[in-house]
């Protein structure tokens, strides 16, 4: 308990995941300070690099951003972005500090065939036992038509993966009725996450990195070479009932060795 709030930071998983593929940063804000490539640089700095910048750029908290909260997707043109009609330094003075600007990943056309205005993601929850990383259920998150953002709880819909990769036959939107297909009319049940293999190879790599956490929520995506793309970890507030509603009971045959940790755990 006393690791996750520092480790979580976003600013610092391209330092504790080096080696693995993440997107591309352009200005990241710890502290109030502002960094680019790793380097410390002043405010106006960071503003003039933003301003260069010709395509579509995503910021977002790089602490506590859960449910999509306050994660945007703006342009710029001479120096006003397209977030509220806000300059760039107005929008980093709404962001206040901890946050990060990062290029747009150009994401697989499997992937945004399910909604092509979010970034599609794999949820995998995985359980750190003895001497292997064990994989608990895997989802994948679809987006609402026009939405920026994969969340369950902001109109989305979240659909059970198979071992094998092939999605189940029904999604669920977080309110109505469970659905076959998604709302760009793909059927669910008939498709197949590219290189799932390679996703589920990824995360037990990268958990081996953080042994704090015995059990981690990852959010996998896949670029437009398919290639597995990691965007964030979860540990605390990961939730179960996505992978519940979507998968069935999540600890399986550990049920009994999870409560037994749980019941010999100390804060």
């Amino acid at each position: 308990m006393k690791q996750w709030p520092a480790l979580l930071d976003k600013n610092l998983s391209e330092t504790i995941f080096n080696g693995f593929k993440q997107p591309d940063n352009l200005v990241k804000n710890i502290n109030g300070f502002f960094y680019v490539d790793n380097k410390q640089i002043e405010r106006i700095e960071a503003i003039d690099i933003i301003n260069k910048f010709k395509q579509q750029l995503i910021i977002k908290p790089s602490i506590e951003s859960g449910s999509g909260r306050m994660i945007n997707v703006f342009a710029i043109n001479n120096f006003k972005t397209s977030f509220k009609g806000m300059s760039i330094n107005s929008l980093l003075d709404y962001y206040n500090k901890d946050y990060i600007i990062q290029k747009i990943v150009e994401q697989s056309m499997d992937m945004k065939s399910l909604n092509p205005t979010s970034l599609n993601t794999l949820r995998i929850m995985s359980y750190m036992r003895e001497t292997e990383i064990h994989i608990l259920s895997s989802i994948v998150r679809i987006g609402g038509a026009g939405s920026h953002t994969d969340n369950y709880s902001t109109g989305g819909v979240v659909c059970g993966i198979k071992d094998d990769g092939n999605l189940r036959e029904y999604g669920y939107p977080y309110f109505g009725e469970r659905v076959k297909k998604t709302e760009s009319g793909v059927v669910l049940g008939t498709f197949i996450v590219p290189n799932f293999n390679k996703a589920i190879s990824m995360v037990k790599e990268m958990h081996f990195k953080i042994p704090y956490f015995r059990i981690i929520s990852w959010d996998i995506g896949l670029d437009i070479t398919n290639t597995p793309i990691f965007i964030e970890y979860n540990t605390y507030r990961q939730g179960i009932g996505v992978h519940q509603i979507t998968n069935g009971p999540l600890f399986g045959e550990f049920t009994d060795e999870l409560l037994e940790i749980g019941r010999k755990y100390k804060p």
